[in-house]
């Protein structure tokens, strides 16, 4: 029941942004699925590419679709990150999902949000986008929760071949974040010599 919840969630709050011509990326554990390893989530993250000009005007039009900010004022910042949490509730399930949407505020995000990749994922009838692996692995190195270095793990046993290294390596100095990421390929992939690119 909560996974086909989250599915209902995320097709109302993805077609609303299609709708406004918002770019946008699926991430966090629902994205995890369109590479190669499904585990359970509780909300839905999107990152969007909307500016504060425009976040007004989305948000009064996500309120009209029954889709409300969770916090007054509705935009939170997280130490760099500016997040603004939905909830919604989909018919018939008199419970709240909810939606994280993470404004793409940075010239990385932004890089993100265009790199994204349409994709299917199970039980939506709808094509979305998700972050590509890279970004994917890049975001859960920067949030940096167990569950987070644990989806990171998961990610480079799955799709270590035909991961772009370069890229990679590049945003991975530029947010300083190479202790963590060498800790986690060292303790996923011992037998493989950590990617310099």
């Amino acid at each position: 029941m909560a996974a086909e919840m989250l599915i209902k969630a995320l097709q109302v709050i993805w077609q609303a942004l299609r709708s406004m011509d918002v770019p946008a990326a699926v991430m966090g554990g629902l994205a995890m699925s369109a590479w190669k390893y499904a585990r359970s989530t509780l909300d839905v993250d999107l990152l969007i590419d909307v500016d504060d000009r425009q976040s007004d005007k989305m948000l009064t039009q996500l309120q009209a679709l029954g889709i409300r900010p969770k916090n007054s004022p509705p935009i939170m910042t997280l130490g760099q990150l500016n997040i603004i949490q939905m909830l919604y509730e989909p018919p018939e399930s008199f419970m709240d999902v909810q939606i994280d949407l993470l404004l793409a505020d940075s010239a990385y995000h932004r890089i993100a949000v265009e790199r994204r990749i349409p994709t299917w994922l199970p039980d939506l009838p709808i094509e979305i986008a998700v972050l590509t692996c890279e970004d994917l692995i890049l975001h859960k190195l920067l949030a940096g929760r167990i569950i987070d270095r644990a989806d990171v793990a998961a990610l480079l046993r799955s799709n270590h071949l035909s991961l772009d290294y370069v890229y990679l390596s590049h945003w991975i100095k530029e947010q300083k974040l190479t202790p963590e990421f060498a800790s986690i390929w060292v303790e996923t992939l011992p037998d493989q010599p950590l990617p310099t690119a």
